[in-house]
């Protein structure tokens, strides 16, 4: 089905303005996935430089044996909560 701009306008023209946002970040999704498809790019390069160096942390962590179980990491989840709830 082949749908014109003006009916596109038409819809938009009909939705409540609370929804006018989220078919913005809509359309620039769609933008970036058809121009992500044209071109081959790593989405790391997108990282900001404060994500990469949280990355880095991490594995720098992993390195050093600075590491958590998953249980271990749960216990300390539940403690905290519980210490912050009293």
């Amino acid at each position: 089905m082949e749908i014109s701009i003006k009916e596109i306008e038409k819809n938009l023209k009909s939705l409540p303005k609370e929804f006018l946002g989220q078919v913005n970040d809509y359309i620039d999704f769609l933008k970036s996935k058809y121009s992500e498809s044209k071109v081959e790019k790593d989405w790391a390069d997108d990282l900001t430089n404060s994500q990469k160096d949280s990355i880095q942390k991490g594995i720098n962590d992993i390195e050093n044996e600075k590491t958590y179980s998953h249980e271990e990491a749960k216990q300390r989840i539940r403690q905290y909560l519980l210490e912050k709830s009293k």
